[in-house]
């Protein structure tokens, strides 16, 4: 199940193996998702669906404003005492990456109770409703799997995640049936959704415990004390993903929220459904974002400059290529595949599907953009172009929202995603090519003495 092989570090067919493995996944994933998508808005109908979005996007954008991608700081830090085969150091950086995990995931919890109850006042949701959406986040929360995640690809093992990943879309359409059988209520999709989190938080702590050889262990907690000592910069750096996570995952779930909050339960089911398909269409996005980051991460500590920049390259032609198809295809199939999933009450949502689509695209344009600066250390630069992104989305929507409804802050979305494009991609290609000349020169030969 291993995805590459030792021997083409650098090399592009590394990074397209290794995406091929996540999306051997992630496509599977794609696919179901929109059979579900289809059961539980033809079940649940605008209304319904719209207030099982919100339920989600609740628990989606508290987990995303609390969760750390420790995943990056496992790849990164660990990458280097895996290959010098220093065990108790790279223990101790997955003992902090745990306790990361699971104290973001305990804070989430304490911040749901309190956002599940305003929210739940301003929606009318009765004290039921508020109960499951409640017991809901906790679920989201809890279940956790960065950490393992890291693990996975620390040791070149996508053909695992590709496996773990599967069981997310299979769990979720065996639930969905289920509901459907059972009434078609917004619980019951709600514990399908959440029987898929926990299974497959399973499967990826299963496999990495499997791949970490005892790496993971309990001895390994106490060294937490000297992670700081031992890789310097690695408390920053997860402070900096985490807050750019904030921005970037939780934005895009709290979008949706202020849908609801502005234009009711029904829009943002709207919305919702049009952003779930664009993502169903650039899926290989994050695949190959998470691809190209390991990849980039491996070359930048093996010291190979030239590389590095060649792989950015190729990396960047492949996405543009995607982008590409990816709005052809919403132009050609998008509102037939729309209407023939969702059904006719929901064939309004095309212009926000082309919307969010497009910003989708977009995002697959410049997947290598983000990877290639947080690969050669430059975290803190990519925290503050997402910064920049975020506040132009936060002033878009609050200007186009209360007036244009989804569709502004479909608006919005769009135009946020092209300034991303164009700020990550001027920095990362600055970056990528002065890392190359300044590698370069390191390994120019020095002048002899008699010259």
């Amino acid at each position: 199940m291993r995805a590459g092989g030792a021997s083409r570090n650098g090399t592009i067919a590394r990074v397209l193996e290794n995406a091929g493995w996540l999306l051997a996944g992630k496509g599977v994933g794609a696919a179901l998702s929109l059979v579900y998508l289809g059961l539980a808005t033809r079940t649940l109908g605008a209304a319904g669906f719209g207030q099982f979005v919100l339920i989600l996007g609740i628990a989606q954008a508290i987990a995303s404003f609390v969760g750390f991608q420790t995943w990056q700081g496992v790849v990164r830090f660990g990458m280097p005492h895996l290959q010098a085969g220093r065990r108790d150091s790279l223990g101790g950086v997955l003992a902090l990456a745990l306790a990361l995990d699971f104290g973001g995931a305990l804070a989430g919890c304490l911040i749901a109770i309190a956002s599940i109850g305003f929210l739940g006042n301003h929606f009318g949701w009765d004290a039921a409703v508020r109960t499951e959406a409640l017991l809901f986040a906790f679920v989201i929360l809890l279940s956790v799997r960065s950490t393992a995640i890291g693990v996975l690809r620390l040791h070149d093992r996508f053909g695992m995640g590709a496996t773990a990943d599967t069981v997310t879309p299979i769990v979720r359409l065996i639930g969905a049936g289920i509901a459907v059988a059972a009434g078609a209520s917004i619980k019951g999709f709600l514990i399908a959704w959440a029987a898929s989190e926990i299974a497959t938080a399973a499967v990826y702590w299963w496999f990495a415990a499997k791949v970490s050889k005892g790496t993971m262990s309990p001895a390994y907690w106490p060294k937490i004390g000297r992670v700081g000592r031992d890789n310097p910069g690695i408390l920053k750096f997860v402070l900096i993903t985490n807050a750019n996570t904030t921005l970037g995952g939780a934005a895009k779930q709290v979008t949706v929220l202020l849908v609801g909050f502005f234009a009711g339960a029904a829009a943002a089911g709207h919305y919702r459904l049009a952003h779930q398909l664009g993502e169903a269409l650039a899926r290989v996005s994050e695949m190959l974002s998470r691809s190209v980051y390991a990849e980039l991460t491996r070359v930048h500590f093996n010291n190979m400059g030239q590389n590095i920049a060649k792989l950015f390259r190729s990396s960047v032609r492949l996405a543009a290529i995607g982008a590409a198809v990816i709005i052809v295809l919403m132009l050609l199939i998008g509102k037939p595949a729309l209407t023939l999933i969702a059904g006719p009450q929901f064939a309004d949502a095309y212009p926000l599907l082309m919307l969010l689509g497009t910003a989708a695209a977009l995002g697959l344009g410049g997947t290598s953009f983000e990877p290639a600066l947080m690969a050669t250390g430059r975290a803190g630069l990519a925290l503050q172009l997402r910064f920049v992104s975020t506040a132009v989305l936060a002033g878009l929507l609050a200007l186009l929202l209360p007036h244009l409804g989804a569709t502004g802050a479909g608006i919005a979305t769009l135009v946020s995603a092209g300034i991303s494009l164009l700020l990550f991609g001027a920095a990362a290609w600055r970056v990528v090519h002065k890392d190359d000349a300044k590698k370069a020169r390191n390994l120019e030969p020095a002048p002899s003495a008699d010259q």
